[in-house]
């Protein structure tokens, strides 16, 4: 009797715990980026508050560094279902959709404050939907910040200071469009393999905000750094909509609240962390901090970049971002 009574508690205990593990939901984040970058902390923090206010019924394991692969196979991958959320700069989805494009533009936000109120607000909310038919549902905004330049010829004080450059850009058309009116030569290229191609002197220089440029060291193989804020880079968080279908309302709730918590802690770490960043590169280094730069003469030679994007796009999220300036 004994041992009946043992095998049915044992066969009892075999059933609660593989309902227990079926109950529970994995998912799979991926990103280009390392886990020390703030983009990196972001999500981490992200998944610990996913897991803890889910009672762990909602697991994600983390792959950052490019585990997964570039920035275009986690936006393939997340598309497709082999990867559940992934992280990528905004650009990285105007081939979905062009609305994208417009975070791109040169000298479009006067602040970090003025980016937010756009991508928190309507202007983001918009672009987000536009992007469910792609099989993609938007979760929030991080940011990677103002992009600046560095470089191994001089520092960057106006736009005849660019020319020539053969500089590193990401997959954005309107960055390589920037870069050119500049009179530089931008080349497309994974962030994985900038450091290399720096350090071969296959390039000599990319344009990147603070924390991208402090987590890759690139100021290791880069002489002159020049604060431009040419152009803000919004990160977004994305999430394979079959997938995002599939859970409760409450977690996807949940899933959501938690992301645009984790990108206000992100965006935060940014703000305090972005001096130190700039104070150690220089200690480590020695790099030459320029902060002496026309950027209205910059702004005045890439104007005609707003004009041809509204012309080619229409004007809605150009007027969207400029109501946000105030």
């Amino acid at each position: 009797m004994k041992k009946l009574v043992a095998s049915a508690l044992a066969i009892a205990l075999s059933i609660a715990v593989t309902a227990s593990a079926e109950a529970k939901t994995v998912l799979r984040f991926a990103t280009d980026v390392s886990r020390a970058d703030t983009q990196g902390q972001g999500a981490e923090h992200f998944i610990n508050l996913v897991s803890e206010r889910s009672n762990g019924e909602i697991e994600i394991k983390f792959y950052p560094d490019s585990t997964l692969g570039n920035t275009p196979a986690i936006v393939s991958g997340t598309r497709g279902g082999t990867i559940d959320i992934g992280m990528v700069g905004a650009h990285a989805l105007s081939g979905l959709s062009k609305d994208f494009a417009v975070l791109d533009l040169p000298f479009m936000f006067q602040d970090k404050a003025h980016a937010y109120r756009f991508l928190d607000g309507q202007g983001g909310q918009e672009l987000f939907a536009g992007i469910e038919s792609k099989g993609i549902v938007g979760l929030a905004f991080f940011e990677n910040g103002f992009r600046n330049i560095t470089n191994n010829r001089k520092p960057i004080e106006t736009p005849d200071d660019v020319k020539g450059l053969k500089i590193r850009v990401p997959q954005s058309q309107v960055l390589v469009q920037t870069f050119e009116a500049l009179g530089a030569n931008p080349v497309p290229m994974a962030f994985g393999e900038l450091y290399t191609a720096m350090e071969t002197g296959a390039i000599d220089s990319q344009d990147h905000p603070m924390p991208a440029l402090f987590s890759g060291k690139f100021y290791e193989v880069q002489k002159y750094l020049s604060l431009t804020n040419h152009a803000y880079t919004a990160v977004t968080v994305i999430i394979n909509k079959k997938k995002f279908d599939k859970l409760s309302p409450e977690q996807q709730k949940l899933i959501k609240e938690c992301a645009k918590e984790a990108s206000t802690f992100q965006r935060e770490l940014n703000a305090q962390s972005e001096q130190a960043m700039i104070d150690q590169m220089n200690t480590e280094s020695g790099i030459v901090v320029n902060d002496n730069v026309k950027k209205e003469l910059f702004a005045e030679k890439t104007k005609f970049i707003r004009d041809e994007y509204i012309k080619a796009n229409g004007d809605h999220f150009v007027k969207l971002i400029d109501e946000a300036r105030q």
